[in-house]
C-alpha cells in the first residue's frame, strides 16, 4: 500500500463544495473548436489502459492507495468502457504497451492528469478560477502522439483517468455521528466521504484534446462492476457525434 498526499484531492475537494453552494453543476463536457474538422480523419480509436486510483480514507482522514483495489477497479472501468463504447458503436482497440513506448504513455499520462486539473478548474468550472477565454474556446493539448499512434496503427488515442476514496467503517461511523449531533445541536459538522471521479478524453496526433468529460460525486464504488459502469455511462453519455 502506498500513502497518498492529500493535496492530490484538494483541487476535486474545492470543485465539489462549488457545486454544493452554487446548487447545480455546470456542463462537464467540452469539445476543441477543430473537432468536427478533425473528427472526420479518425477511423479509429487506441484505448490504452486506464489510470485508476483508489484510496482508502482513515477515521482520522488519513488517505492511502490501495493497489487490490486500484487493480479491481481498473478491471471494472475497462469493462465498462468497451461495454458503453461498443453501444456508442466506436471504432476502437484496446492495446497493450510495448515495453519501448512505456515510458512515453507514462509521460503522456502524467502530463494529462494536470491538463484535466486545469481544465477542470479553469474551463468548466464554476468557481472564480474559470477563465472565460478557456471556457468559450477549449484548446488544451499534450503534445504529439503520432509515434504512439503509428506504432499501434490508430487515428487517435482514448485516454481515460479515475479515482475513488473509500471511507473506511469507523470514518463512516463519525460521519453517522455528525449528523445525528446536528440533529440535536442544528449544526452538521461531518468528516467528507468518499469521492469518484472519471474524465475521459478524444486525443488527435497532434495532441490537441478534441473531446474532454468528467463526473464527479458520491455513491459510486469503483470497486464494484456494476457502480463503476454505472459512472461510465454518465462519463460518456454526451459523446459527441462528428458531423459530416
Amino acid at each position: 500500500m502506498r500513502e497518498l498526499k492529500l493535496k492530490q484531492f484538494v483541487p476535486l475537494i474545492f470543485m465539489l463544495t462549488i457545486f454544493v453552494l452554487f446548487g447545480c453543476a455546470p456542463k462537464t463536457y467540452k469539445t476543441h473548436p477543430q473537432f468536427n474538422t478533425n473528427c472526420k480523419l479518425i477511423k479509429s480509436y487506441c484505448l490504452i489502459k486506464p489510470d485508476v486510483e483508489i484510496c482508502e480514507i482513515s477515521a482520522g482522514g488519513v488517505t492511502e492507495i490501495r493497489d487490490d483495489w486500484c487493480a479491481q477497479g481498473l478491471e471494472n472501468v475497462v469493462g465498462a468502457l468497451e461495454k458503453t463504447l461498443d453501444l456508442k458503436k466506436v471504432n476502437y482497440k484496446r492495446i497493450t504497451i510495448d515495453d519501448d513506448f512505456k515510458k512515453e504513455i507514462e509521460d503522456i499520462q502524467a502530463l494529462y492528469r494536470a491538463v484535466s486539473q486545469s481544465i477542470r478548474l479553469h474551463a468548466i468550472g464554476p468557481g472564480p478560477y474559470v477563465f472565460p477565454d478557456k471556457a468559450a474556446s477549449f484548446d488544451y493539448s499534450v503534445g504529439p502522439i503520432d509515434t504512439i499512434l503509428d506504432r499501434y496503427d490508430c487515428d487517435a488515442l482514448i485516454i481515460v483517468y479515475g479515482t475513488d476514496a473509500i471511507s473506511t467503517g469507523g470514518r463512516k461511523a463519525l460521519m453517522a455521528l455528525g449528523v445525528l449531533a446536528g440533529a440535536f445541536t442544528g449544526v452538521v459538522v461531518m468528516p467528507a466521504g468518499g469521492i469518484t471521479t472519471i474524465n475521459f478524453a478524444l486525443i488527435d496526433e497532434g495532441g490537441n484534446i478534441l473531446y474532454y468529460t468528467s463526473k464527479a460525486g458520491g455513491g459510486f464504488d469503483l470497486r464494484k462492476p456494476e457502480s463503476a459502469l454505472s459512472l461510465v455511462n454518465q462519463v460518456i453519455a454526451d459523446y459527441p457525434e462528428c458531423k459530416k
